[in-house]
């Protein structure tokens, strides 16, 4: 009889065993998961830093990027609510407002047009552009 107590023992400390190891399995992934943060922390911005003129200096659309010669796409934000932004030939105005650390701006057209900073540092900035028409692009700019 002792060798059945015995074995009955093992299979009690086996399952007890298992079901610490699937409660870890089951909870690490969670707590792992938890605790990974979103890399792109927002870019905290006033409206002192926005407001001027920024020279793209480099564009990419889709997997296409260039240097961009200086004066041909810019970002004109006046501190009147109002903006003008120049694409090579092309131009668009309107009003801007701060919403975090996104430009929006309503073109006459109307389009909206969204100017997000994902960095920046001094007067330069990385900003993703997006449009109500559905045009995604990246910008490097300077400002002056």
């Amino acid at each position: 009889m002792m060798p059945f107590i015995n074995f009955a023992a093992f299979l009690i400390k086996s399952y007890i065993i298992m079901k610490k190891i699937l409660f870890l399995l089951a909870v690490l992934p969670m707590v792992l998961l938890s605790a990974c943060s979103d890399d792109d922390e927002d870019v905290k911005l006033t409206t002192e830093q926005v407001v001027g003129k920024w020279n793209v200096t480099w564009a990419q659309q889709g997997n296409e990027s260039l240097d961009i010669p200086s004066g041909s796409i810019y970002i004109n934000l006046k501190s009147d609510g109002t903006y003008r932004t120049v694409m090579f030939k092309d131009y668009y105005i309107g009003e801007w407002k701060l919403e975090g650390n996104t430009v929006v701006s309503t073109t006459t057209d109307p389009i909206t047009e969204r100017y997000k900073f994902t960095s920046l540092n001094g007067k330069n900035a990385e900003i993703d552009y997006s449009n109500s028409e559905g045009e995604k692009m990246k910008f490097r700019a300077t400002k002056e």
